[in-house]
């Protein structure tokens, strides 16, 4: 009797390691990634909107600049911001497609605009890269925000997982003649 129950004590446990192993073993040290039921490309038809926000070093308020370009399928707005309450020195606005709209954000989406890291301890930049740029990627829609991921153009820590260059150089292709569209005193969009 002894030798059948220590029998299937051990194919118990052997169920068991074999369990946790496929299931990865709850490992909870893992970075956060969310997964999405949709496809970026799936909001080309809906009033969603994606953002880049250019977020300038830490200054006096009256220094203190940001560029911030908004792309729907309707239209692209180009911003450039004074202060940290976000007042508008200038603004733009240029006629999109859904056509446009899709390829645009399958591009994105290829380039990781919705990688990034969800934790609680990431969900604000402020503070973060003092002296030099933050850039903020946003996708809403109807007004709610449904991803917000940030990275910096110094080195170290970031919710944005994507490719932070392509995802820029993306969006600042769809501000037609940017450069002569951006004042002297706007932000550069090197990295």
């Amino acid at each position: 009797m002894k030798y059948i129950l220590g029998f299937f004590i051990t194919v118990g446990l052997i169920i068991l390691l074999i369990v946790l192993l496929v299931a990865g073993g709850g490992d909870s040290t893992k970075t956060k990634v969310p997964s999405t039921s949709k496809t970026l490309e799936s909001y080309a038809s809906t009033a969603a909107t994606v953002r880049l926000t250019i977020d300038g070093p830490i200054t006096a308020p009256e220094n203190h600049r940001a560029t911030r370009i908004t792309v729907g399928k309707d239209s692209t707005t180009y911003e450039e911001l004074q202060g940290y309450d976000g007042q508008v020195t200038k603004l733009e606005t240029y006629p999109n497609t859904q056509t446009s709209y899709t390829s645009f954000l399958r591009s994105l989406e290829i380039a990781g605009f919705t990688k990034g890291d969800t934790s609680a301890a990431l969900k604000n930049d402020r503070g973060y890269c003092p002296l030099g740029t933050r850039y903020i990627f946003e996708l809403e829609d109807s007004g709610k925000q449904l991803e917000r991921f940030w990275s910096t153009s110094c080195s170290g820590v970031k919710s944005f997982q994507g490719k932070t260059s392509l995802n820029v150089t993306l969006f600042k292709k769809q501000v037609p003649n940017i450069e002569k569209v951006r004042t002297p005193n706007g932000l550069s969009f090197n990295l």
